[in-house]
């Protein structure tokens, strides 16, 4: 099947980088006009023929070639290479997810190393994922974080001794509070707050931790330093895995 004799399928689709001209198109008329002694013109020459297949095999098989490979360095591009660099990374991908899926989650990791993961990052890309879910990006301040230090002489200025829980620290939990849109399904919601460790784990730095949660259904608590819809309640429809303490 071919697309043009120049954009043979699934190359290309016509169309050119090299003024205007696929790059088959300008190898190959330059191997006729270094043999410019025999008749070059009519492209159904036998000397015309023989310069297209000596120009398939120089692009296809050269050029062609070792651009796949410097592909495979571009998160954006990888192919053969995708399922090195998820091993790399530490990603699993769920069966059957695209490999433009894959390749996003890769590009994420990759932007560890040279984008600032920050408020206005967080609140901004989530907003993006999550869209109407979302609502906000929180945090836990030092006089309400849970902080854990080993048992030293002298002890630490800071924390507290916790047996079996040395350096242990929530100032460096994320919140994100979502919330159910009016006519949603609560699968629909538990579909969205699914997106949230997907796209946060690869984009954080290891140290940190995070949760989702949605306000309860009784009265919330706005802590200061803390949730701003924070509260647990007894009989509150899923308290146990959507809600958080008021502190």
């Amino acid at each position: 099947m071919s697309h043009g004799k120049y954009a043979p399928y699934p190359r290309r689709f016509g169309g050119g980088r090299y003024n205007g001209k696929p790059l088959l198109q300008v190898v190959h008329e330059s191997l006729n006009s270094q043999r410019s002694h025999f008749d070059t013109e009519d492209g159904t020459s036998i000397v015309s023929i023989e310069h297209e297949a000596w120009a398939r095999a120089l692009v296809f098989d050269g050029w062609e070639v070792n651009a796949r490979l410097g592909n495979q360095l571009d998160p954006k591009r990888t192919t053969d290479m995708l399922p090195r660099w998820e091993r790399i990374f530490k990603i699993r991908p769920a069966p059957g997810v695209s490999g433009r899926a894959r390749r996003a989650v890769l590009e994420d990791r990759w932007a560890r190393f040279g984008e600032i993961t920050n408020h206005a990052r967080l609140t901004t890309e989530l907003a993006e994922v999550l869209g109407e879910y979302f609502v906000d990006v929180e945090y836990i301040s030092l006089d309400n974080a849970t902080i854990s230090v080993p048992d030293a002489d002298p002890p630490y200025p800071w924390g507290v001794v916790t047996p079996g829980y040395p350096w242990r620290s929530t100032v460096a939990h994320i919140l994100v509070r979502i919330q159910k849109p009016a006519g949603a399904t609560e699968a629909q919601f538990y579909e969205a707050a699914g997106k949230v460790a997907l796209h946060l784990d690869p984009i954080l730095n290891s140290f940190c931790t995070f949760d989702w949660y949605r306000a309860p259904l009784s009265t919330p608590i706005d802590v200061d330093g803390g949730p701003s819809a924070g509260g647990f309640y007894l009989d509150d429809e899923h308290n146990l895995d959507n809600n958080v303490f008021d502190v």
